[in-house]
């Protein structure tokens, strides 16, 4: 004869297992293994206590009792001596086993007179079991007040406790009636996140990846989906014809499951970073990472998404260069207009960080160039003179006419530059670097700014530099910062003191 459909689901039961401090220490992930072979849906609170729903169990080993020695037996078995406790609520099981050795088994309806007898400090020691919103403080003002049992902290009113401790001792107080002040959150195995096709003909270009890409992705987007999952990193691996194998890893800047966000970035990277034959099979591995929760209010600006800021970036990376797109950044040379270049930060807290330090740094900076140009000592007078450097981003060709070593008079075919002779000029300093590295092009490229791919490489072409600075005073009021290229014998305009 069939089960009846509508008969009604086993009462919940729990067991909960606990391995005094002796055999804790060597029990490592056997409690887990011990809880798996009784039920899928067990939580694994510490290494040494474990809570498993074993609700329906019983028609298959037998009594609550039965259950208990089994479990009890497999511990032994395994070297360890565990406290064993059975009841219709998590909490009273947790509490029980932690408070008594051997079995305890408790009937429905009784949790709060097998919990009575129970001195009062067990509290303690389930803080992290019984959740956020519990107190060790409440505990201890507790027992300030003479508190001694749990029975005794059950007899107290719900009203006065919560008017004295607020919502911990209320916590505290459904406790000792052997209440769940939460569900049991079962301990999942980690789930592999991975799909592959092995195509019947090699594909070539971009277009036919793409829909190989859709259809991989889009069953992983709903699993991803169901458990509240997003994509962290996206791994892709092809197979070409010629059995080399074509890895790419994209790092996403926030937890992403959108089908033509994941394809569109994976399309551009592999733009960028094109394989070099056909492809035989498609692989795609996403490592998983807790879905993002967003909560605007109605006073801040609307910021685009991460899907759009993440698809953006891509797509400048595949136009400019990945070692072109990012945030510009200090570092710690002496070359001028150094920089590096340094992926952009999704976290706009941090990126107000970062501004504010980038700030403070710049005008430190150029209140130390431009006392060194103005010969100014800040620490002279009471009363200084603060000047600012206007570098030009791209240094100006300039004609320097030079008479016993120093310049006289400075011209240049730039718009917007004045030129003419020179009424005073300080200098020269010399500043050169990078000599060691014995690379040459320095010379073509001296006080160029250029791109960097990786943090802390200096935005300036690569090379060494050696040059010759002035700062000049022309007739016209203007006040420049020149220099000699030693290397190209050439003069440029390298900035504007203001």
């Amino acid at each position: 004869m069939s089960a009846d459909p509508r008969s009604p689901s086993p009462a919940p039961l729990y067991a909960c297992l606990y391995l005094p401090p002796p055999a804790a220490a060597s029990a490592d992930s056997t409690l887990a293994r011990i809880a798996a072979d009784f039920s899928p849906r067990f939580e694994l609170h510490r290494a040494d206590l474990v809570a498993i729903d074993v609700s329906g169990l019983e028609r298959l080993l037998g009594t609550a009792r039965t259950i208990g020695a089994e479990l009890r037996r497999t511990a032994a078995e395994r070297g360890l001596r565990a406290h064993v406790a059975i009841a219709s609520t998590r909490m009273a099981g947790v509490v029980l086993a932690q408070a008594r050795p051997g079995i305890t088994i408790v009937e429905s309806g009784e949790e709060a007179a097998a919990l009575a007898s129970i001195d009062i400090g067990i509290l303690e020691r389930i803080a992290d079991v019984a959740g956020a919103a519990t107190s060790i403080s409440a505990v201890s003002a507790l027992k300030r007040w003479g508190v001694k049992t749990l029975g005794e902290l059950a007899a107290i009113p719900a009203a006065d406790l919560s008017a004295r401790l607020g919502q911990p001792g209320l916590v505290w107080r459904a406790i000792a009636h052997g209440v769940d002040v939460r569900p049991l959150v079962p301990l999942l195995d980690d789930e592999r996140f991975e799909s592959s096709l092995e195509l019947e003909w090699p594909i070539e270009g971009l277009e036919p990846l793409s829909f190989v890409l859709t259809r991989l992705l889009e069953p992983l987007s709903t699993r991803l989906e169901r458990r509240d999952r997003g994509a962290a990193v996206l791994h892709l691996v092809l197979r070409l014809v010629t059995k080399d194998r074509v890895m790419r890893s994209l790092q996403l800047p926030a937890p992403i499951r959108d089908v033509r966000t994941l394809r569109t970035l994976a399309l551009l990277d592999l733009e960028t970073h094109p394989p070099g034959a056909a492809i035989d099979s498609v692989q795609i591995v996403i490592d998983p990472t807790p879905g993002r929760i967003l909560q605007h209010t109605l006073f801040t600006r609307a910021q685009p998404t991460v899907e759009q800021l993440s698809t953006l970036l891509a797509r400048l990376g595949a136009l400019m260069g990945q070692d072109r797109v990012g945030a510009a950044a200090l570092v710690d040379s002496y070359r001028p207009g150094a920089f590096a270049m340094r992926p952009f930060k999704t976290d706009h807290d941090d990126q107000r960080r970062n501004r504010s330090d980038r700030r403070e740094t710049g005008v430190e900076n150029s209140a130390r160039s431009a006392s060194s140009a103005l010969n100014v000592d800040p620490a002279a007078s009471a009363l200084n003179v603060v000047a600012a450097l206007r570098r030009c981003r791209q240094p100006v060709p300039a004609r320097v006419a030079v008479d016993a070593g120093r310049p006289v008079r400075v011209t240049t075919d730039r718009m917007g530059f004045a030129g003419g002779a020179v009424l005073a000029c300080a200098g020269p300093w010399r500043t050169s670097g990078d000599w060691w590295t014995g690379e040459a092009g320095g010379a073509a490229t001296a006080g160029r700014a250029g791109h960097a791919g990786e943090a802390g490489r200096t935005g300036q072409a690569r090379g060494a530099w050696d040059r010759d600075e002035w700062d000049v005073a022309l007739h016209d009021g203007g006040v420049y910062r020149i220099f000699r290229d030693r290397a190209r014998d050439a003069w440029f305009v390298d900035a504007i003191v203001d």
